[in-house]
């Protein structure tokens, strides 16, 4: 079909003014072509709201579709539909359409199964990655964050790659296409020196690994476990459930605290008692209490004594290891158990009082009382 061979209603511009009526077959022509590229948009954000309906259908509900592989596919697609439907206007500007499809078309297509082939893979590459490391650490103790941040990497180099053999396909020259990306890559790495020095320390991350996926860490001042680390951002899940996400950058430059590395950890508790009571019997029951419980580890190294002479108290410390997953519920029994002991043993644990004291000015006496006074004294 030609668009040059599109007729149109005729409108009659006898009575139009000369220069509007020069000017109609200008308009109309340019205002089909104006129509179209409106269609052209409409259809390719139609294209772009399809992968992303279908990426979010196949996405994890615990894995966020935002800066995933889909949804860089889904602005891939919408850019690869306009490159397919421009067609449509350029032959209505007077180009020959049909060349251009016959020239463009299989490449087009092509493309865009290259671009649908890679998403699809990468994916799974991703998907089996991470499950071989959940594998690998449930039988065998393997650090699965290695495999996590290799199956993050290798998604987006694959999705790279595809981009470029798509670009071949729609008739890019290889050699200009690599100086083109080289190019580009110097370009947006001089804007996004951010986001290369979040990849920089990402890929540090990965190799000396001071936290794994499941461990409890500090990082920026708040704690959780660490649920995933990609090439750019680290994200871990705080104890109310709370999703953090942090640049990798940050989390390599800032004080990293990794509360559970180590297998057991130390206990640090702080008891306060009157000064009228016994130091040393409450010593020996704080102590009592600790090895009493039946998760304190290495009971020979449970310590007590005497940390600080307070304002209004004998502050006695305790330490004791636990378990490390342990921490915080032997914490616990071991702090009610201590409140029990003490109120058993017959222990104050002191507390500030505050005291109210008003003052009362002194009774003056009044006119009457004066008078009475004066005339007591002139009787005397």
């Amino acid at each position: 079909m030609d668009f040059n061979d599109i007729t149109l209603p005729d409108v009659d511009t006898t009575n139009w003014p000369v220069w509007l009526a020069a000017s109609w077959p200008f308009i109309e022509k340019w205002g089909l072509v104006l129509l179209a590229c409106m269609l052209v948009w409409f259809v390719s954000g139609l294209v772009k709201k399809l992968v992303v309906a279908f990426g979010k259908r196949v996405t994890a509900k615990d894995k966020s579709f935002e800066g995933s592989s889909w949804d860089i596919a889904s602005s891939v697609a919408r850019v690869f539909a306009l490159i397919f439907l421009s067609p449509l206007p350029l032959g209505l500007a007077g180009y020959d359409w049909e060349a251009i499809i016959n020239r463009r078309g299989p490449g087009a297509f092509a493309a865009i199964a290259i671009l649908v082939i890679a998403v699809l893979f990468a994916n799974w590459v991703a998907r089996s990655m991470r499950k071989m490391g959940n594998q690998a650490h449930m039988r065998h103790g393997a650090d699965d964050t290695l495999f996590a941040f290799s199956a993050s990497l290798l998604k987006y180099v694959i999705f790279a790659i595809a981009i470029v053999l798509a670009l071949t396909q729609l008739g890019f020259p290889t050699a200009s296409l690599a100086a083109l990306l080289g190019g580009a890559a110097l370009a947006i790495g001089l804007a996004l020196q951010d986001t290369l020095k979040a990849v920089a320390a990402g890929v540090m991350l990965a190799i000396f690994r001071p936290f794994r996926i499941g461990d409890y860490v500090t990082l920026s001042g708040m704690e959780g476990e660490i649920t995933d680390i990609t090439p750019f951002r680290t994200t871990f899940k705080q104890i109310d459930n709370k999703v953090v996400s942090v640049t990798n950058d940050k989390v390599w430059g800032d004080p990293l605290v990794n509360h559970t590395r180590q297998t057991r950890r130390r206990l640090d508790l702080y008891f306060d008692i009157s000064y009228d009571d016994n130091m040393d019997h409450a010593l020996e029951t704080l102590l009592g209490v600790a090895n009493g419980h039946p998760r304190v580890l290495a009971k020979d190294e449970t310590w007590v004594g005497v940390h600080a002479l307070a304002d209004w108290s004998v502050r006695l410390r305790l330490r004791a290891f636990v378990a490390t997953p342990e921490f915080v519920q032997v914490r616990a029994d071991i702090t009610k158990g201590v409140k029990e002991a003490f109120d058993r043993e017959g222990i104050s644990i002191p507390f500030p009082h505050q005291v109210n004291m008003a003052y009362r000015p002194p009774a003056q006496h009044t006119s009457e009382q004066a008078s009475q006074s004066d005339i007591t004294d002139t009787e005397d």
